[in-house]
């Protein structure tokens, strides 16, 4: 049963795999016991932008075999996103995840590519969202800027979803919007938030904000500071349960109004 979460804040070496894993291995040893680790956004490359392609045809491979074996060693659910090439060439932001096995069970190309950072012009776009039964909880993907899309959020709860996971690359300046943002889609879906953020600082001085956590449907239950990190926090199933008895706000959502 999915119960104990781990989200992996970790500095990234912008384009450098091997010292990537490395170091995810150092913090994921740090919380051993967990059912599920997260780590975050592009963990692997960061926005290293002109060694994507390389990086997704010589690095990924091996990241995605090392995901899997440590989820297999670990006998837990390991996932987090990296930099993919697809079969017609064009790159993808993928976040993939790895069932105690070692098998992929979930696999989500994020949608919203945020312009800021070239994704636009640099990456193929998803277009769909899955919902995965995850040993009885059932869990939907996103990825950093898709935080302020709500409506995402909410099409994915209506498919009656338990629990987010969040892997981002949230720069500093914008921490309390991340914090808010996370928080909030928690809360309005009455569900729970795995949220791994980046970090430390990129090759070009970009600050990343850190402040990974676990947010359930009243709020904030663990949260990290700016420093590398392992937030780790439980699933309630009955907390769910009240949280959905007590307001039951899908129930009470009018046409016209909430949705056509």
């Amino acid at each position: 049963m999915l119960s104990k979460l781990a989200a992996v804040q970790m500095a990234v070496t912008d384009g450098d795999g091997e010292a990537n894993r490395r170091r995810a291995l150092e913090l994921m040893d740090a919380a051993k016991g967990a059912d599920l680790y997260l780590l975050p956004e592009l963990w692997t490359s960061g926005y290293s932008l002109d060694l994507w392609p390389s990086a997704a045809k010589d690095d990924t491979p091996h990241a995605l075999a090392w995901m899997s074996e440590q989820a297999r060693l670990r006998h837990a659910f390991v996932g987090g996103s990296v930099i993919a090439r697809n079969d017609d060439g064009t790159l993808a932001n993928r976040l993939l995840l790895f069932n105690r096995d070692g098998s992929e069970v979930m696999r989500y190309d994020k949608c919203h590519l945020f312009p800021p950072m070239q994704e636009p012009s640099r990456l193929a776009a998803g277009s769909s969202a899955p919902i995965v039964d995850i040993e009885g909880t059932r869990v939907a993907p996103a990825i950093c800027y898709d935080l302020r899309f709500p409506e995402m959020f909410r099409r994915a709860a209506l498919g009656s979803v338990d629990l987010f996971l969040v892997p981002s690359e949230w720069p500093h300046p914008r921490q309390r919007a991340l914090s808010v943002l996370a928080e909030s889609r928690a809360i309005e879906n009455q569900a729970y938030l795995l949220l791994s953020n980046r970090c430390g600082r990129d090759s070009g001085e970009t600050r990343f904000c850190g402040n990974s956590g676990f947010f359930g449907p009243f709020g904030a239950i663990a949260t990290a500071g700016d420093e590398e990190a392992v937030v780790t926090a439980e699933i309630d199933r009955a907390l769910l349960d009240r949280a959905r008895r007590a307001l039951r706000v899908f129930d009470e959502r009018r046409q016209g109004i909430d949705f056509d």
